[in-house]
């Protein structure tokens, strides 16, 4: 994050995650009233399906006054045999301040930075990062907490697929910078190679997650279209060890989830919706945070932290 590209949160500060998300705040209390956009434009290069990442970027890009572009592999010249960076050149070479990848393969993105003059923004590399999820996740967490500095040494649970999840891949650096302490709760099999590199604990359930002592539990989802070969013995199997329920919610207890959630499988129907939930906040948090990273990337926000 010490450039204007956003491609991942591996090795940044606390100090920057705590400026992006005083940047969201101003923000989402109305401070992009002046629409500080006016004069961009942005380009949504999205390659991969989105709801919730797609919607929050154009929706963060035209509150603030930007130009929005969209394009997606279905109706491009990508349909026609037009490679990645060929399609890149050509939004730069349109004049866009910023372009905002989504795209299947890991590494996609950082490739784009070579090609375009443009502030890039990772909106989700295959299994590589998902940066802005993290940072959304770090605001709605402040927020029900009572602020950033609530943060430090809260207990969080990643719990799920981590083998195939660029959210877990952005999440354990962003979480791990604002002090929160981690453990992974996984089957072998979908753990990833990562995992000895990160040094955290591993824990066979959600229950035992529970006796660690976690405050959060942040769950993933299945990825099944990612998966090559039988990763786990059932649906119902997995369900059974990792899957959160209403009875894992003890008081004090939350439970965030990055979308889309697979009901029944990493997470019950009750858990999604209780008061522990902090899957709504996650969302709404998303407009906020991506104004603040768009204002960033194209300068019209200064960066403090260096």
């Amino acid at each position: 994050m010490r450039t204007r590209d956003f491609l991942t949160l591996e090795d940044v500060r606390r100090e920057e995650l705590q400026e992006v998300l005083d940047l969201a705040r101003a923000y989402g209390v109305g401070a992009h009233a002046d629409r500080p956009l006016v004069g961009k434009t942005v380009c949504l290069a999205f390659f991969e399906a989105s709801t919730r990442t797609a919607a929050s970027f154009e929706l963060a890009a035209r509150r603030a006054g930007a130009d929005v572009i969209s394009i997606s592999g279905k109706g491009s010249a990508i349909e026609k045999g037009e490679s990645l960076v060929d399609t890149l050149v050509t939004l730069d070479s349109l004049g866009a301040d910023a372009i905002v990848v989504r795209h299947p393969a890991a590494g996609a993105v950082r490739l784009a930075t070579r090609h375009t003059g443009a502030a890039t923004i990772n909106a989700g590399d295959g299994c590589g990062q998902h940066p802005t999820q993290a940072l959304l996740d770090l605001y709605a967490l402040s927020d029900r907490l009572g602020g950033f500095d609530e943060l430090a040494g809260r207990k969080v649970a990643i719990v799920g697929d981590i083998m195939h999840s660029r959210v877990a891949r952005s999440v354990i650096p962003a979480f791990r910078a604002a002090g929160m302490e981690l453990a992974l709760v996984a089957p072998d099999t979908l753990l990833s190679r990562e995992s000895g590199a990160w040094r955290l604990p591993i824990l066979p359930s959600v229950d035992e997650a529970i006796s660690w002592g976690s405050d959060i539990l942040y769950t993933l989802r299945l990825q099944k279209e990612r998966m090559s070969g039988a990763r786990i013995p059932s649906v119902a199997e997995y369900a059974r060890y990792y899957g959160v329920s209403e009875r894992h919610l003890k008081s004090g207890m939350l439970v965030m989830h990055p979308g889309p959630v697979n009901r029944g499988v990493e997470i019950s129907g009750g858990a999604v919706l209780s008061n522990s939930s902090l899957i709504s906040a996650q969302v709404a948090s998303g407009v906020a945070v991506r104004q603040a990273v768009l204002a960033l990337a194209t300068g019209v926000a200064e960066r403090i932290a260096a």
